[in-house]
Formats: C-alpha cells, sequence, structure tokens
C-alpha cells in the first residue's frame, strides 16, 4: 500500500493535483505559524536569560557581593534610557555581568552599542570623555537598547538597591515574564483556527478521496490497507508542508526579528530555529495531518457501500449545546486573578465547544434555508448544508473560529498609553491577529479549492439534467456565505461573553478600538468568503465539465 500511495500522490488524478497543491500550501502556513510559535516563545527565554539578572533581589544585605539600583527615567534624543549603578560590597572571583569583561569598577561606564553612538550629549554628565567599555549582545535585551551600566562605591549605590549574591542569578526578567503569560494565552486563542487549518489541509477534496477509497474497500481491500493508503499519502504531502514552511520561516525570520515585542527588536540568533525544533516540526506537523485525514476518513472503512451511494450522513445531535457553558463558568469562576493553567483550559474548552457545535448551527441552518427556499439556489445550499454539515463547517471553520478570538480580544484592548507593558500589549494584540488572519486566509483558499472538487459530482450531474451553471455556482457561493454570517456573527458575541466573564462582567477597552476591531472581523470575513467563492468558481466549472 505504501506505494500506491505514493503513485497517488504522483498522479493523483482528475482534480487531484490542484487538491495536492491546496494541501500542501495550507500545511506549509502550519508549519510556518507553528516554527514561529516555537522559536519566539523560545526567544523569549533567551532574552530574559541575558537580562534577568538586572531584576535579582532576593540576597541576604549581610552576605550579598553587590548592589544594583536602576533608573529608568532619564532620556537620550527622545529615547528612555536604562542606568544601572552596581556596587562591589565583597571582594569575589565570580563572574561578572553578562556582555562584560568585567565587573565595572568605581567610574568605570559601560554602555550598549547604540548608547556609544550617542556618548557625545552624555559624556559631559558622567565625566568621561569615551565610555569604558561596549556592552556585547550577551547582556543586551535587543540590538537598539540604551543602557548604562556604571560602577559606583557602595555609599553611592542609594537607600534601597538590589542585593545579588552573584552578577549573574537566574532569575525571570518580570517583563519577560508577563509576556510570556500572554504567549500562553494568545496560544490557547490560536491554537483552534491552527487545529482547523491542519484539518482543512488533511480535508482538501474529501469527498473525492472518499470515493476513491471506497472504492478500492468494494474491490476487496481491508480497512487497514484503506487507512494505510491514506496516512501514506497524506504524511508525504505533510512532510512536504512542514519543510516548505519550515524554509519560509528561515526566509522571514530577519523580518520577523524587526517585531519590536518586550523593549526593541530581537537578535536573529534569538529566533532562529534550532535542530530540535526543525525535528519537532517535521515529526508533529505530519502525524497531524495523518491523524486528521484518518479521523475524516471513518466512514469510508465502516460503510463504503453508504459512501458511493452518497448515503446522506447521520445528523448530529442538539447535545452538543451543552459545551457552550462550561467555558465561561470556568473563567467566571477563577476571574482575571487565578492562575494560567485553569485560564487556559477555560479558553480552550470554550473554543472547542464552538468547533464541536459548528456543524449542528450549520445543519439547523440548513434545514431552515431549504424549507424557507423559493428557488433553485436557496434550495440546493440549504440541502447541501443539511446532508453534509461538518464538510459544509470545515472551509469556514478558522474563519468561525477567529470570531471568537476577536470577540474575546474585543473586551481587552489596550489603549493609548506610554507605560511598557502597554505597549507590548497593543504589538501582542496585532501580532495575534496577524497570525490568526493568515490562518484564516490559508484555510479559506484551501477550503476554496477542496469545496469546489467536493461539488464536482453533484455539480456535473445537475448540469447534465439541464441546470443553468449560474445557479450552481450561486448555490455554491450562498453555502459558503451563510454559516458565515449564520454561525461566524453569533460566535463572534460568545468570544465576547467568555471575555466578560474572564473579566467580571467590565470593559476594559479603552476608546472605541473593541467596536472597530468587530467590525473590522466582520468585513475581513465577508471579504475572504467573496475572494474564495470567486476564487473556486474557475475550479468548480472546470471540474464538472466533464
Amino acid at each position: 500500500m505504501t506505494g500506491l500511495g505514493l503513485r497517488f500522490v504522483r498522479r493523483p488524478g482528475p482534480g487531484g493535483r490542484a487538491a495536492n497543491l491546496a494541501a500542501l500550501g495550507a500545511t506549509a502556513v502550519v508549519s510556518l505559524l507553528v516554527t514561529f510559535l516555537i522559536a519566539g516563545s523560545l526567544g523569549l527565554v533567551h532574552r530574559s536569560d541575558r537580562i534577568g539578572w538586572r531584576s535579582a533581589d532576593k540576597a541576604d544585605p549581610a552576605t550579598a557581593i553587590g548592589a544594583i539600583n536602576q533608573d529608568d527615567d532619564q532620556l537620550v534624543d527622545g529615547l528612555p534610557m536604562l542606568r544601572l549603578d552596581l556596587a562591589t560590597l565583597r571582594t569575589n572571583e565570580l563572574p561578572p555581568p553578562p556582555g562584560l569583561d568585567r565587573t565595572p569598577r568605581p567610574g568605570e561606564v559601560f554602555v550598549s552599542p547604540e548608547l556609544a553612538k550617542r556618548w557625545s550629549s552624555l559624556s559631559k554628565q558622567y565625566g568621561v570623555e569615551q565610555p569604558t567599555g561596549v556592552i556585547s549582545d550577551k547582556g543586551l535585551s535587543s540590538p537598539e537598547e540604551l543602557i548604562l551600566i556604571r560602577g559606583v562605591a557602595p555609599s553611592a549605590v542609594g537607600e534601597h538597591p538590589q542585593y545579588v549574591a552573584s552578577w549573574r542569578e537566574n532569575v525571570m526578567d518580570s517583563r519577560m515574564v508577563g509576556l510570556r503569560i500572554a504567549v500562553s494565552f494568545g496560544i490557547a486563542l490560536v491554537l483552534f483556527p491552527l487545529l482547523s487549518l491542519v484539518g482543512q489541509a488533511a480535508g482538501v477534496a474529501a469527498k473525492r478521496r472518499e470515493h476513491r477509497l471506497a472504492a478500492l474497500r468494494l474491490a476487496g481491500a481491508t480497512r487497514t490497507q484503506v487507512l494505510r493508503l491514506s496516512a501514506v499519502e497524506q504524511a508525504v504531502l505533510g512532510l512536504g508542508g512542514a519543510v516548505v514552511g519550515l524554509i519560509g520561516y528561515t526566509v522571514l525570520t530577519p523580518l520577523i526579528a524587526r517585531i519590536p515585542l518586550g523593549g526593541g527588536r530581537w537578535f536573529v540568533h534569538d529566533i532562529t530555529v534550532s535542530w530540535w525544533n526543525v525535528l519537532v516540526v517535521l515529526a508533529a506537523v505530519p502525524v497531524l495531518s495523518v491523524i486528521s485525514a484518518l479521523i475524516g476518513l471513518g466512514r469510508v472503512s465502516i460503510t463504503p457501500l453508504g459512501v458511493v451511494r452518497g448515503q446522506t450522513r447521520k445528523a448530529t445531535s442538539a447535545l452538543r449545546l451543552g459545551l457552550l457553558v462550561i467555558g465561561p463558568i470556568v473563567l467566571a469562576y477563577y476571574g482575571m486573578q487565578a492562575a494560567v493553567v485553569p485560564l487556559l483550559i477555560g479558553i480552550g474548552m470554550a473554543a472547542l465547544a464552538v468547533r464541536v457545535i459548528g456543524p449542528w448551527a450549520v445543519q439547523v441552518i440548513g434545514k431552515t434555508l431549504a424549507n424557507l427556499a423559493n428557488g433553485p439556489v436557496a434550495l440546493l445550499a440549504g440541502r447541501r448544508l443539511a446532508d453534509d454539515p461538518k464538510g459544509a463547517f470545515r472551509p469556514v471553520a478558522a474563519l468561525v473560529l477567529s470570531g471568537f478570538v476577536t470577540g474575546f480580544i474585543s473586551v481587552f484592548m489596550p489603549g493609548e498609553n506610554e507605560d511598557p507593558s502597554y505597549q507590548d500589549m497593543r504589538i501582542g494584540v496585532a501580532l495575534l491577529l496577524a497570525l490568526v488572519f493568515l490562518t484564516v486566509a490559508a484555510s479559506t483558499a484551501a477550503g476554496a479549492v477542496g469545496t469546489a472538487l467536493d461539488q464536482a459530482g453533484p455539480a456535473r450531474a445537475l448540469r447534465r439534467s439541464g441546470v443553468p451553471l449560474s445557479v450552481i455556482e450561486r448555490s455554491a457561493r450562498l453555502s459558503a456565505v451563510v454559516p458565515v454570517i449564520g454561525v461566524g456573527l453569533p460566535v463572534v458575541g460568545f468570544g465576547a461573553l467568555c471575555g466578560l466573564a474572564l473579566s467580571g462582567g467590565k470593559i476594559l477597552t479603552q476608546g472605541s478600538s473593541g467596536a472597530f476591531l468587530l467590525l473590522g472581523q466582520i468585513v475581513v470575513g465577508l471579504v475572504l468568503v467573496a475572494v474564495a467563492g470567486a476564487a473556486g468558481a474557475p475550479v468548480l466549472r472546470k471540474a464538472s465539465a466533464n
């Protein structure tokens, strides 16, 4: 079966090449985003390892080897500068602070490279014509950091200094701690749109693959052989997409390093993928793709005759609605003062509820649309939604889940403030939304191709029976728009409800940024669906012509 699976990849048959390219592209985006999330999280750790010692303050003053006093009120050329006064309290042979070749003696001044370029405006203030030395990358938060480390006498370190037992204490920088918590929430919010993209990549032209494998089952292939054949085919596409995604991330790394999050731009080596990062992506992405593909082919392995006959799928249950209450209850119970893990569980349960309930909602909308139809367009669209709600929801799942994300975030949008933490929040929200909408765009594009190929068989039969092509195309567009409006808009409200549950019923957004975000979500969603419909129309027209 391995050889046959590879043959299906090389010669996929009518429409198969477009399906494989769509799946490969979607998987590549998954790989790129997973790599970004892993490398970015590790970048925060690398940055904190270099500057965490500045926050150390746990040593006993009676035994401390040194003291630190920080001053971040000074400006240089309109930019904030950090000054650290270091005093050696006891003679020691311990390593100097990161980035320095020795511990500063009283009167010595070490500066960052960017501050060295501006030293002419500071030389008179600090009484030295030139700095004693330049801090290397190993002691800097970012390439553009403006920092001055000055050696002072113990009596000049200030009234309430930070006492340290070592110049290289393993302490997590407070700003990095906040960012890591924010990143955890961001990953939880983007996880389900990302998993939906994985499912979409594996489900491109799902019906075409179902019919092909069902024919093999009816010809005598065992269930295990069919599943193995599908696994081989999807693993090859998943591995190819993972490689493309890793290459794409490597190419984009210099641009990603320019994101000014957490105190400035990044050193490229902070966010460069490591060898184990590459191995994780090359293993995880194909495995997730294979699992998603096998889950979607359960019906083939059990009822191949039903697939060939086009038998209607079993209706989804309304009991799924009970899942909607779990996430908000968890978030409301713990509130914003809780530990990170319970809140992540609450967000995850809420997003999972949306993903599980989505097909049921599509089925209800489809039946309603078909019953109220006063023409062939609405009737065809309604019957498709009602007969295959999972297949209809899959292409728009990431878009619907992005509505949950924007609804949730709209409650917490930060306002204009010069505080660094607010700046990090604004950049973080923009970055999160960029990741989500990239996921949505890739999923929508793959879904456009997959949906067109899935509808090719019924569309061909309709054309042979005399139904105009324009009616078929309009019904396809309607069946794509209805789930977005009928399910997506309520999900935006559900996301906002979860945000209010977490905040205790308070809208923490300042100004009208939350309203603009919600409006942007609606506009982007409709535009993506319209573009996807326009892109899928030629594929449907060609695939249903023969």
